[in-house]
């Protein structure tokens, strides 16, 4: 009895934690760093190649970062689900330009021994051939329930479950509060982590609130001229509520793309209400100015649309008809252009 127990004792530590055997391909001879949850491990790579050891308790998003994750450079980072088996990965490794600055650039070439890796590859993959290739949105909104709930069903236990309802909620408006609800109640939660929940939670809470249909909170702020705007008063067609602030790059970046739709687009029933929630009221009129926005413009230097439009960060916009109902959320200036050249030219 003493010596069947000491073998199954051994057989469990034998089984227990991963190993990571890697190699790189490029000239990379220094030291490369593995992160996951709260931890940070590094090792030093040798004739192109590297081995890590650890114990996680379930599947992890990891990455490996050519340089130390504490670094404010700018980096290429390669990411794997992470659990406790024998990895076998080969990485990339290149130099590059980016932005007139020499950049590091790691990516994933393959990896094998990890089950989650493999439900991430094949749940990618037909997205790919689903969601990812259709235009047509109400098929998109369909291919996006569908591939969720058939992977939630099969894998309620997998982190990936919650991790692929929160990211993808979050990044697409597709689906409303009742179909996240649904998906939600599938997941064992047991599983997941508490930032993906969080998300899930949030993002329902706030569909709720902004469902397609529903009419969003009223807004009354100043504009420049320190003139109450009220938006209940904006009469069109069509009306893009854009939160943004003059330190989003993201904003700023998309704001050209904006010009252009609103130029075309303006003498045709659309209008554009700018919120922004930035506090320092010089920078946002200085903002405007450099970006030559002609559209209205007010500024919530409280920050109140976060607590009324449950607002987690900007950019972040709301499309709404002529009866102020939304009809559709964080669209993008290209989606946006299509949808008013066909409502609009009609």
């Amino acid at each position: 009895i003493v010596i069947s127990i000491l073998l199954i004792n051994c057989k469990k530590k034998e089984n227990e934690g991963f190993k990571i055997k890697g190699k790189i391909e490029g000239n990379f001879k220094k030291y490369i760093y593995l992160k996951y949850n709260n931890n940070i491990d590094s090792t030093l790579v040798k004739d192109n190649e590297f081995s890590f050891v650890g114990e996680n308790e379930n599947p992890v998003e990891a990455t490996f970062y050519p340089s130390s994750p504490k670094s404010k450079k700018m980096m290429g980072l390669a990411p794997f689900m992470l659990e406790n088996s024998e990895i076998h990965i080969s990485l990339k490794y290149e130099q590059s330009d980016f932005r007139g600055e020499l950049t590091e650039f790691l990516k994933l070439d393959s990896i094998s021994g990890s089950k989650s890796q493999e439900l991430s590859t094949a749940f990618n993959s037909k997205m790919k051939n689903t969601f990812h290739n259709e235009k047509e949105e109400s098929i998109r909104k369909k291919h996006l329930y569908n591939n969720l709930l058939e992977f939630i069903k099969t894998n309620p236990k997998s982190i990936l479950s919650g991790k692929n309802l929160a990211s993808l909620n979050n990044f697409y408006g597709y689906l409303d509060s009742n179909q996240m609800e649904n998906l939600y109640k599938l997941i064992d939660t047991n599983y997941q982590s508490k930032k993906d929940l969080t998300t899930i939670k949030y993002i329902i809470k706030r569909r709720k609130l902004l469902n397609i249909g529903k009419i969003p909170p009223n807004i009354i702020l100043p504009n420049q001229n320190n003139e109450l705007i009220d938006s209940r008063t904006i009469k069109a067609k069509y009306v893009l509520f854009e939160f943004w602030a003059s330190w989003c790059v993201p904003c700023r970046q998309t704001n050209p793309q904006l010009k252009n739709l609103y130029n075309e687009f303006k003498n045709k029933k659309f209008e554009i209400f700018g919120i922004s929630i930035d506090k320092d009221i010089k920078k946002w009129k200085k903002a405007i100015n450099e970006d030559d926005l002609d559209w209205i413009q007010v500024i919530d230097s409280l920050n109140t649309s976060a607590e009324k439009f449950l607002l987690k960060g900007v950019p972040y916009n709301i499309l709404l008809d002529s009866s102020g109902k939304i009809i559709k959320i964080n669209i993008k200036p290209k989606e946006l252009s299509e949808l008013l050249s066909v409502k609009l030219k009609k």
